[in-house]
């Protein structure tokens, strides 16, 4: 008879929310007897954090502002070639 095995830990949030957490299989003992996986966040520090990913606010106005940018400038542009003449 095959048994199963539970590959995620379930993490309160919230009042009445629950996440579940997918840990590895490997479980070690600690030194009161409980239960501790310790390949949860294994790989948690080898991953490079992108600058969008860390700064999602400054990306977004970034874009705005290159957005509002390129704007300006082609409708400058556009008056500029229709004889449009600064005073």
């Amino acid at each position: 008879m095959a048994t199963t095995q539970q590959y995620f830990n379930l993490v309160q949030t919230g009042k009445s929310s629950w996440v579940a957490v997918h840990v590895t299989p490997s479980v070690d003992t600690t030194t009161d007897g409980s239960s501790a996986h310790t390949g949860l966040f294994e790989r948690a520090a080898e991953v490079r954090i992108t600058l969008a990913e860390r700064f999602p606010r400054l990306t977004i106005a970034m874009i705005a502002f290159v957005l509002l940018a390129a704007t300006l400038t082609t409708e400058v542009e556009l008056l500029r070639g229709a004889g449009f003449r600064w005073q």
